[in-house]
């Protein structure tokens, strides 16, 4: 199916704000190559890593408060949850690589010049977990600075569940006689019991299921989905009675003239009406 120009231009949007490794003109040119839903799934993937700027409220697990570490911590831990409350940015709290590994092409990986989840954040994926630096004073970079210890939380778009404190080692590749260290040992139970929270005992159960590109398989359906939607919709929006309907559902006063486009916000797939600068959000990202 041949792309319009609309979505010809989101792409270029998106690859144009994704970060990928190596940043040479062979990644562009593969990534330019891809269709929409290509690009969709490693854009997406790679805005999961951060936390968009809402309004949540925070939930405080005993994980946390009964941690030896909570006492020294706490300060900043209850600096952190005041941004969170109020939305603000949590983004300079995320690992250096949630900012620069976005996307390295497969053939890196095959060839063995790249790991596999060099462009992937592991415990996010396999786990759910988000985890924050917890300094508040800022660097040059407009990151905080990076702290040994640092707050897991699980995120949706209306809560902040802060389920441990955890140390670097919890996230060490190498296992010693095929031992988990004690960090990545506490984390598995404490995401064991949150994942199995209100199940008999001994139920079974799948979470976070793994692609064998090692996507989560919710993040491959988000993307077929927000793909789906542009290519069905798009002829649209050029269409006068589709954009007065979008209007009135807005309870928006109708436009004379307009130019819709499609946009990503965070992760929120809608349309921008770029005359008069109006965003109809279309789906709802999950966080």
């Amino acid at each position: 199916m041949e792309e319009s120009k609309r979505i010809k231009r989101l792409k270029n949007n998106l690859i144009k704000e994704l970060p990928f490794f190596p940043n040479d003109k062979v990644t562009l040119d593969e990534l330019e190559s891809q269709d929409i839903g290509g690009v969709l799934i490693h854009y997406l993937h790679w805005k999961t890593r951060h936390v968009p700027k809402r309004e949540r409220r925070v939930q405080l697990s005993p994980d946390v408060t009964s941690d030896k570490r909570w006492k020294s911590l706490k300060e900043n831990i209850n600096e952190l949850f005041d941004k969170v409350r109020n939305g603000e940015d949590l983004i300079p709290h995320l690992s250096t690589k949630a900012h620069k590994n976005g996307y390295t092409p497969r053939q890196r990986i095959i060839d063995g010049d790249a790991d596999s989840w060099d462009d992937k954040d592991q415990i996010l994926n396999t786990k759910g977990f988000h985890h924050f630096h917890l300094d508040m004073s800022m660097e040059s970079s407009g990151r905080s600075k990076r702290t040994d210890n640092v707050l897991f939380a699980f995120v949706t778009r209306e809560t902040f569940l802060a389920a441990g404190i955890f140390d670097h080692s919890v996230f060490d590749s190498s296992i010693v006689n095929g031992a988990l260290t004690q960090e990545q040992d506490r984390m598995w139970k404490i995401h064991q019991k949150h994942a199995t929270l209100g199940m008999e005992p001994g139920s079974s159960y799948m979470s976070n299921i793994i692609m064998s590109s090692g996507h989560p398989m919710y993040l491959i359906q988000m993307a077929d989905r927000y793909a789906d939607t542009i290519e069905n919709t798009d002829s649209k929006l050029d269409d006068r009675v589709f954009v007065n309907d979008i209007y009135d559902q807005g309870k928006l006063p109708r436009p004379d003239k307009y130019k819709l486009e499609w946009h990503i916000e965070d992760l929120d797939l809608g349309i921008y009406d770029k005359k008069n600068g109006v965003f109809f959000n279309a789906i709802q990202g999950h966080i």
